[in-house]
């Protein structure tokens, strides 16, 4: 491989990554906004004291202890009776085997009655259940579930609706939402989701402010980005020489693995959410996420282990464009990775 080969292959990473990180905020969005559309009342602004919404929250098959539980992207509670319980995959596969294995065997997990919601008794009389694909795989998504259901291939005891949705970079951008197929609990008040619904991206903005993490691994550059920002730099800011720090300078930050997950739980999950009733609610982001970020840091020379692994030592830096330098930093690791083989096939 050349250095041009390797410079291309490097781009290509760096592409890869970027899109990874997009899926990975627009689900955030899309839980945020969707359960939003139940919670947030516009006649009022304010959210609807009867309404509750989780994300990731460990529900547990009644009557089926053996059975694992669920964890659910989404889940909405409306009057301590009626519910939804909500998927988000922004590509819908295209291999059948995947769609059944990785979406509806997951999407029929939640048709069943449940222990473990948010209610005095954690039980709910009836829920409906919801898959939210964007809006170019969801014709995909329509299709294959109306196809599957003809052939008996597939039934769902409690309504599913599989839902749209996009991101509209317009003068005054929205996040949009519209059912497509099936049905789903009304939303309160005179929203029509058959209709579409069109979500400000100011009030999700707000929201992703305090909600940028949820239960599933985030993109390493992603959740890198968020501890050099919000972690790092914080502790970096209180030496007396970051203010003048040169760019070939350093300032060391001891961390510990422990600190940074309860700094970025109390940040960036959705605690907020969650605070009435935490229990069966994931602890996020895991230990072993921010593990991997950190090791990740000390593959390249930004930071050091101590005291048996369970500490850091982070050498800061002043970095023009943080999520660049991480995605930049993966994507030549990732590449270099894959030009060994070749390397060691050529010596052979």
């Amino acid at each position: 491989m050349t250095s041009d080969d390797l410079r291309r292959l490097i781009r290509d990473k760096e592409k890869v990554i970027r899109d990874q990180i997009d899926d990975y905020t627009d689900t955030v969005y899309a839980i945020l906004g969707f359960c939003s559309m139940w919670l947030f009342d516009p006649a009022t602004r304010a959210d609807r004291p009867n309404v509750k919404v989780f994300q990731g929250r460990h529900l547990s098959p009644r009557g089926n202890e053996a059975q694992a539980v669920v964890t659910p992207d989404l889940g909405i509670v409306m009057r301590e009776e009626t519910g939804i319980l909500g998927e988000v995959k922004k590509n819908f596969p295209r291999d059948g085997e995947l769609r059944k294995k990785d979406i509806f065997d997951q999407l029929k997990s939640y048709d069943q009655q449940m222990t473990g919601w948010p209610t005095q008794d954690e039980q709910l009389r009836r829920h409906d259940i919801a898959l939210l694909v964007h809006q170019t795989t969801s014709r995909s998504a329509s299709d294959y579930l109306a196809a599957e259901t003809r052939a008996g291939r597939l039934k769902f005891d409690r309504s599913l609706g599989i839902f749209e949705f996009n991101r509209s970079d317009q003068r005054i951008p929205y996040f949009f939402f519209r059912l497509v197929e099936g049905q789903a609990s009304e939303v309160l008040g005179t929203i029509d989701v058959r209709q579409g619904v069109q979500v400000p991206m100011q009030a999700l903005l707000e929201s992703y402010s305090r909600s940028k993490l949820y239960d599933a691994k985030p993109p390493q550059p992603y959740l890198l980005h968020l501890i050099w920002e919000n972690v790092v730099v914080p502790i970096a800011s209180q030496d007396e020489r970051f203010s003048r720090l040169r760019r070939n300078q350093t300032i060391e930050v001891s961390l510990t693995v422990e600190d940074i997950v309860e700094r970025l739980h109390e940040s960036f999950s959705f605690l907020h959410w969650h605070r009435g009733y935490p229990n069966r609610q994931p602890h996020i982001p895991k230990s072993e996420w921010i593990g991997e970020a950190c090791q990740a840091m000390v593959d390249v020379g930004e930071a050091k282990w101590v005291t048996g692994g369970s500490q850091v030592v982070v050498s800061y830096r002043k970095y023009d464009d943080v999520l660049k330098h991480f995605v930049d930093s993966q994507a030549e690791l990732e590449a270099k990775s894959d030009q060994q083989p070749r390397l060691f096939n050529n010596n052979g």
